[in-house]
C-alpha cells in the first residue's frame, strides 16, 4: 500500500485545486461521472498490474476488450443470446486470447512486448472481420444496466453505479489473488528475479500463462461494461485503452521493472487519469492537451520508480 501514497497524495491535491478553481468539479454528478468513466480502464489495469508485477506487459488488452465486445454483440444478433449469454461470450473470448498470449510468451520464450503487440493487431483485425468493420448494435434488452444502472437507486435518490461495483469487485478479486494466494506470490517472485523463481520450484510457464489469461478475462469484463455504456460494439472501441491501462498501473506505483506493485494504487491511478481529464475538459482543454499532460505524468512516474527514494536501481 506504501506505493499508493504518492498517487493518492497527488489525487487529493488535484481534487482540492480543482474544487477551488472550478465550481462544477466537486458536484455529485461530476464526481459520479469520473468514477464511472474510470471503471473500464481500472478493470483493464487490474489485469495489467498482475502482468507487470510478473515482469511482463500486455499491449493487447484494448484490442481484446473491443473483440470481446464485438463477439458478445454478434452473439446477441446471430444466436439471439440473452444478457448473461453475451457476458459469457465476452469473458470466454477474452480469457482464451489472453491464455494464447501467455502460452506463446512462456513456451516460445518471446518477450511479451512483441507477443502482445502482434496479438493487438491480430485481434483488432479479427474484430473488424466478424463485424464487417461496422458497429454492431441490437444488444439484449436490459444490457445497458451494467453501464447506467445503480444499486439502490431510484427516481428521487442516487444509488451506487453498477460500473463502480464491477470495478470494485475486479479490484478485490485480483488484490486477494495477488496477496493471498501462492499464484500471486509466485508472480512477485518471477518479476523480482525469474531465474531465482525457477530455481525455487515455481512453474514459470503455468504462472505466466495464468496471468495473461487473467488479463484477457478482465479485458473481456471491461468489454461488457464498455459496450453497455456505448450501446454498440465496434472494432475500434479499444484503441488507446492499453496505454491508459499501463498509465494507471504505473501512476499507481507498480514498477515497470516487475516485482513491485498492487491493486489499490492502480485504482487510484485510474481515477487520477480521469480526474485530470475531467479537470481539463471543465477548463475547455481538448484531448490533445489531455494526452500531453497524462503522458508527461506517466514519464514522471517511471522516473520516480527508477530513481526515487527507496526504489530499486
Amino acid at each position: 500500500m506504501s506505493g499508493a501514497l504518492a498517487p493518492l497524495s497527488f489525487l487529493i491535491l488535484l481534487f482540492i485545486i480543482l474544487t477551488f478553481t472550478n465550481p462544477n468539479f466537486a458536484t455529485r454528478d461530476n464526481l459520479k461521472l469520473i468514477a464511472v468513466q474510470a471503471a473500464v480502464v481500472a478493470i483493464l489495469a487490474c489485469g495489467q498490474t498482475a502482468v507487470i508485477i510478473s515482469g511482463n506487459i500486455d499491449l493487447s488488452v484494448g484490442s481484446i476488450m473491443a473483440f470481446a465486445g464485438v463477439a458478445a454483440a454478434k452473439a446477441a444478433n446471430v444466436w439471439h443470446f440473452g444478457i448473461w449469454g453475451c457476458v459469457a461470450v465476452a469473458l470466454a473470448s477474452g480469457f482464451l486470447i489472453g491464455a494464447v498470449n501467455g502460452l506463446i510468451t512462456a513456451i516460445g520464450r518471446i518477450p511479451s512486448f512483441i507477443v502482445t503487440l502482434g496479438m493487438m493487431g491480430i485481434v483488432h483485425g479479427a474484430a473488424g472481420m466478424i463485424s464487417s468493420s461496422q458497429s454492431v448494435g441490437n444488444l439484449p434488452d436490459g444490457f445497458d444496466v451494467f453501464g447506467f444502472g445503480e444499486l439502490l437507486g431510484g427516481a428521487n435518490r442516487d444509488g451506487i453505479p453498477y460500473a463502480v461495483l464491477m470495478m470494485a469487485l475486479a479490484a478485490f478479486l485480483v488484490h486477494v489473488a495477488l496477496r493471498r494466494t501462492g499464484w500471486g506470490r509466485s508472480l512477485f517472485a518471477i518479476g523480482g528475479n525469474q531465474e531465482a523463481a525457477r530455481l525455487s520450484g515455481i512453474n514459470l510457464k503455468r504462472a505466466i500463462t495464468g496471468v495473461f489469461a487473467v488479463s484477457g478475462l478482465l479485458a473481456g469484463w471491461a468489454g461488457v461494461l464498455n459496450i453497455s455504456r456505448a450501446s454498440v460494439a465496434t472494432m475500434n472501441a479499444g484503441i488507446g485503452y492499453e496505454l491508459d491501462a499501463v498509465a494507471a498501473t504505473v501512476m499507481g506505483g507498480t514498477s515497470l521493472f516487475g516485482g513491485q506493485g498492487g491493486i489499490p494504487g492502480t485504482i487510484i491511478g485510474a481515477v487520477l487519469i480521469y480526474t485530470i481529464r475531467n479537470g481539463l475538459q471543465l477548463n475547455n482543454q481538448g484531448p490533445e492537451v489531455q494526452r500531453v499532460i497524462i503522458g508527461a505524468v506517466v514519464i514522471l512516474a517511471v522516473l520516480y520508480d527508477r530513481y526515487g527514494p527507496g526504489r530499486r536501481r
